[in-house]
């Protein structure tokens, strides 16, 4: 079974088959019909072939000193040449080297198609597509059985394919395309033969279902029978000419045989190239979807969609043959990249001032920004400026009414120490009086002077003998609560009569 390459949600393969005029869209390995009519083509990718019959093709011979340069010239001349090509027709030529033990000339198979046939055949199918993405040769198709490795790319198989109205055969060496015949014997041709030599019109597509099911018992008649076991020999003896006729010139030997038509595999056909031809026999049946078998698809359809899906992972158009392929992407265009570098000269152009206006938006949205910052921070600042104010206002007036309270405890004060002075200083200093003039009586003295400053009070004393005063200042000191600073005591001579005196400072202790 082919391996389902494809993932979930890719890309729906369309395969339009010519031939049997059917289409079939492969989605997430599952087949469904298409009606191209009802569809746009946008997301699909739509591939078809080109018929064997359609093909031209020859060999052609270039001599090995041919520059590798000049060999694709060359191969076309000769080409134009051996097939009377038209040089006013518009071809495309493809090639491919034959390998050969010659040391003198190298040998190409060459495939010529006329793009402006091509294109008429394929027009009624772009109408509705709008794009063919890939048009494949028919016996190009079985290279994706090697690709998608599905068959084992090594030996020589030989592929045999029946249609309706054509057939070929095409060999493939270790995987890569080797040669290829266009047959006679395609499905018409065998049921004209088996009408011709029965008598018996049978109906064409009866004949077909008959062969599919029966092969060579497609007929209860033994004559019948007979009659189509010749067609199967001739048929298969007509193939092994042509492969033992390429297998001698080109020295290989073929190992296997697929052997498969538009109406599926053909019972009993296994025993003819067993025996007739001595060859391996495979069954010419690949599958690629779960639901194949739901559907009438044709081995052609299977290796288109094989061939497509290779073509979506591996994109090589050196042998895709559409005229109407999709455009390449805006980018890989000349247009594309014309407008890709007026684009990027406008943006160059326009990239200063861009930055300029961007910047400068930016400065305007970052000053925005800041004003709003700058607003709120005001109004804080303002609010803890009107609080400090409220709170040197608050300070202000606490220090005026402290001023205001302090000068009054001062006042206070004041007038408590004249109270004081009055009420306390003033008896005590006239007591200290009382109890000098008494003192300065017992000793038989006299007051001349007394002077009152602060807590100090000085008297001017006189005595007749210096021992009185003596014992007067001695009486004094002796005192509780006086002290006595005296700095001399002098004999007045001026006196007319003899006498002593003394300045007395009593320091008048008061207790507060």
């Amino acid at each position: 079974m082919a391996k389902r390459s494809k993932k979930k949600g890719g890309i729906p393969i369309v395969a339009i088959n010519r031939a049997t005029e059917n289409t079939f869209v492969l989605d997430d390995n599952i087949i469904n019909n298409y009606e191209m009519s009802k569809r746009g083509g946008r997301k699909e990718f739509f591939i078809t072939y080109i018929p064997y019959r359609d093909i031209v093709t020859t060999n052609v011979e270039i001599n090995r000193a041919t520059p590798d340069n000049e060999i694709a010239d060359a191969i076309t001349i000769k080409t134009y040449e051996d097939l009377s090509l038209d040089p006013g027709d518009d071809y495309k030529i493809t090639y491919l080297e034959v390998p050969a033990n010659s040391n003198d000339s190298r040998y190409y198979n060459v495939f010529a198609i006329n793009n402006t046939l091509l294109s008429g055949d394929l027009e009624p199918i772009a109408n509705h597509t709008r794009y063919i993405d890939y048009v494949a040769k028919a016996p190009f198709l079985m290279s994706a059985l090697y690709k998608r490795n599905i068959v084992v790319p090594s030996g020589v198989d030989c592929f045999v394919y029946l249609q309706k109205d054509d057939a070929f055969l095409t060999i493939y060496q270790n995987g890569e395309y080797f040669d290829s015949r266009s047959l006679r014997y395609n499905l018409k041709f065998i049921h004209d033969k088996y009408t011709e030599l029965t008598g018996n019109r049978v109906p064409e597509q009866e004949f077909y279902d008959d062969l599919s099911r029966n092969g060579a018992n497609i007929s209860n008649d033994p004559v019948s029978r007979d009659f189509m076991i010749q067609i199967f020999d001739d048929m298969i003896f007509y193939i092994g000419d042509i492969t033992n006729s390429i297998s001698k010139i080109n020295n290989i030997k073929i190992d296997n045989m697929y052997f498969g038509t538009d109406i599926g595999d053909i019972p009993g056909i296994e025993v003819f190239i067993q025996d007739r031809l001595g060859l391996n026999y495979k069954a010419f049946d690949f599958s690629i979807a779960i639901n194949q078998k739901d559907f009438d698809l044709t081995q052609l359809d299977v290796l288109m969609m094989l061939m497509a899906q290779e073509y979506i992972l591996n994109k090589d158009d050196s042998y895709n043959y559409t005229p109407y392929g999709r455009p390449p992407a805006l980018n890989q265009r000349e247009s594309g990249k014309l407008l890709g570098i007026c684009a990027l000269a406008f943006i160059a152009a326009m990239a200063y001032p861009i930055y300029q206006y961007g910047y400068g938006f930016y400065n305007q949205k970052v000053a925005e920004k800041t004003e709003k910052e700058f607003a709120i921070k005001d109004a804080e600042r303002n609010r803890v400026r009107n609080t400090l104010a409220d709170l040197q206002q608050q300070i202000d007036d606490t220090v005026k009414k402290f001023e205001e309270q302090n000068g009054i405890l001062t006042k206070r004060v004041e007038t408590l120490d004249a109270m004081f002075d009055k009420k306390v200083n003033y008896p005590l200093r006239s007591k200290a009086v009382y109890d000098i003039s008494g003192m300065v009586n017992s000793n038989e003295g006299m007051l001349t002077r007394i002077e009152s400053n602060d807590e100090n009070m000085t008297f001017s004393v006189r005595t007749e003998t210096e021992k009185k005063m003596t014992e007067l200042l001695k009486n004094i000191s002796n005192t509780d609560g006086y002290s006595v600073d005296t700095k001399s005591i002098i004999l007045d001579e001026n006196n007319a009569t003899v006498a002593y005196e003394s300045n007395v400072s009593v320091n008048v202790e008061v207790v507060r």
